[in-house]
């Protein structure tokens, strides 16, 4: 079988990762393992939180069901790559982190609490349907695309996955954004995070945005950071500390309420 492989060379990696082009997201960043003391450093603190952040999601989201497949960090190739901050989840129970997000977090005196509501903004997301919800055709595939076309802007990758990408044409709403962040913050208090990390990993996340803002539609889907929507994730905060409930916003709401901010500017 590896002679088959080896003969047909590109033609059979590059149908496999047509199928399912996280495949060629992995091939382009790498996939971080334990051989090294940062590898297992890293891949400690990922299993830990995401362990805890799929068994949360799962007790509190009654739309659907997480199962877990595998959780991997992407890097380790090239330097340019291990920059690239971001993270997503598929509906396939994959979950990925770029090693960019995780060096980020260093500086972080509550790492697991940040990286805590980034994985459960993106398994919300999953759990919810949201991508289905945005378009009939919206395939795992198409978030691998996005990432490997739009973030890297590496042209090669991103013909690979042009196929998974033109079907994931349709963005995330912002009703979709606010209820993963809120299904986020949910989850980070069953499992018993600090939910105030929340609000220093968008600080954090905003602040590396400045200077290489390719990240945040991956983190942040299509409507990213915004005083509104921080002001919308304290509200939440305070809500679930204050025993209440966390009332759903339709998409017209967030709207009038984001142009009604920038008209003041």
């Amino acid at each position: 079988m590896a002679g088959v492989l080896i003969g047909m060379g590109g033609t059979v990696l590059a149908q496999s990762e047509e199928r399912d082009p996280a495949l060629a997201l992995e091939r382009e960043f790498g996939v971080l393992g334990t051989d090294t003391r940062e590898g297992r450093r890293y891949n400690t603190q990922m299993d830990r939180v995401v362990e805890q952040m799929v068994d949360a999601v799962n007790r509190t989201n009654r739309a659907g069901r997480f199962q877990l497949r595998s959780a991997r960090i992407l890097g380790g190739k090239s330097e340019k790559n291990d920059k690239v901050v971001n993270a997503f989840a598929l509906p396939d129970g994959r979950i990925y982190v770029t090693l960019g997000l995780l060096r980020v977090l260093d500086d972080s005196n509550e790492p697991d609490d940040e990286l805590a509501f980034v994985v459960g903004h993106e398994i919300t997301h999953v759990t919810e349907k949201h991508a289905i919800s945005q378009s009939k055709k919206a395939m795992p595939a198409g978030i691998a695309a996005v990432l490997l076309g739009a973030l890297t802007k590496n042209r090669t990758i991103g013909t690979v996955a042009a196929a998974g990408a033109a079907a994931y044409s349709a963005k995330f709403s912002r009703q979709d954004e606010y209820r993963a962040d809120r299904g986020g913050l949910l989850a980070m208090d069953q499992a018993r995070f600090n939910l105030d990390s929340a609000i220093t990993m968008l600080r954090r996340l905003e602040s590396k945005g400045e200077q290489d803002n390719r990240f945040v539609n991956g983190v942040f889907g299509s409507h990213p950071l915004t005083a509104n929507r921080v002001n919308r994730i304290e509200q939440m905060i305070a809500d679930i500390r204050a025993g209440r409930p966390i009332a759903d916003r339709s998409e017209r709401d967030l709207e009038r309420e984001d142009r009604s901010r920038r008209t003041r500017k």
